[in-house]
Parts: C-alpha cells; structure tokens; sequence
C-alpha cells in the first residue's frame, strides 16, 4: 500500500498510487474472453503452463 512505502523527497500522491496501481476489472474481462477465441484455435498445441497462466489470471481477477 501507499503508507507502506517511503516517499520521502518524491512528489508522488496516494491518489497517483492508486491510479497507478488500480485495474479496470470490466476492461481485462473483456481482453480474456478475446484471448478465449485464440486459445481454442491453438488448443491443440497450446502449452499447460500458457492454460495455467490463463487460469490464474482470471482467478485472480475474479478475485479483485
């Protein structure tokens, strides 16, 4: 968090912090279900890791 961090000699707001740091959940949904679409074309030769990879975002996200 912002109160976590040294800020000392820098002119860098909480609120910057949290824009900089805060996502658009409704905006990564929508780019994961786009990925949906290649991730089923490449299936076949898809790597687990990449699925995996894919699977914790979306947990995470789904989380936020």
């Amino acid at each position: 968090t912002y109160g976590e961090l040294n800020w000392t000699g820098l002119n860098f707001t909480a609120d910057q912090f949290k824009t900089v740091t805060s996502i658009d959940k409704a905006a990564w949904q929508q780019e994961l279900q786009l990925h949906a679409t290649h991730f089923e074309q490449l299936a076949y030769n898809m790597p687990k890791a990449l699925l995996d990879t894919k699977a914790a975002l979306e947990q995470r996200l789904a989380a936020v």
